[in-house]
Order: C-alpha cells, then structure tokens, then sequence
C-alpha cells in the first residue's frame, strides 16, 4: 500500500496534469490507468521513427509528444501514435506541401 503522503504526492501529480491539458488530460490518464501494460518505451519510440533519443527527449519537451507526466521516458501507445501521425502530416516536421517536380533540361548530345 501506497503511504499517506506518497499518496498526496501522486495525487497532486494527476491534478497538475489535469489543470496543464484540460483538453486531454482526463482521456490520456484514464487510458493510462485502464491499460498500464499498453506503455511504450523511448527505445521504443526510436524504433518506430528512427528519431535519436535527444531528439524524442527534446519533442516532449517542447509539448509534441505526449507522455507519461513526469517522466518523458513512457508513452501511452493511443496518443503517441496520433501525435506522430500529426507530426508527419503537416505538423512541425512534417510534409508541409507537396513536392515540385524536378525541372530537367534535354541538351544535345555533344554541345
């Protein structure tokens, strides 16, 4: 069992999380607490984009990818899978438009 003020301490994180995305807050930690063993790794993440762990490190950071509140090191599979979908269509990194088609020049053989 979980002593009092441990207790406090972890509930105190929840409300935090709640009041810093009152959008989706609620959502990622129900689905947090329903499927806990759903959790991806940054070794994980890596795998799935090819991304340095700096780089995912310095995404959480920044607030584009979604993880486990304090500890930017475990992701939620639901949303991690939608904020990389976001990211490669149009979001930060992503394609912004479409590519332009090379121009090619024909020269003579010769000159």
């Amino acid at each position: 069992m979980v002593e009092n003020a441990e207790f406090c301490a972890l509930v105190g994180l929840m409300a935090q999380y709640l009041e810093q995305h009152p959008k989706d807050g609620a959502e990622r930690l129900r689905e947090f607490m329903g499927r806990g063993d759903h959790l991806l790794s940054t070794d994980d993440v890596m795998n799935l984009t090819g991304w340095s762990r700096a780089h995912i490190i310095r995404l959480c950071k920044q607030g584009y990818l979604p993880h486990i509140p304090a500890n930017p090191h475990k992701f939620i599979r639901g949303p991690l899978m939608q904020a990389l979908h976001e990211l490669q269509t149009g979001g930060v990194y992503g394609r912004q438009k479409t590519r332009a088609k090379r121009k090619t020049t024909k020269t003579k053989k010769g000159e």
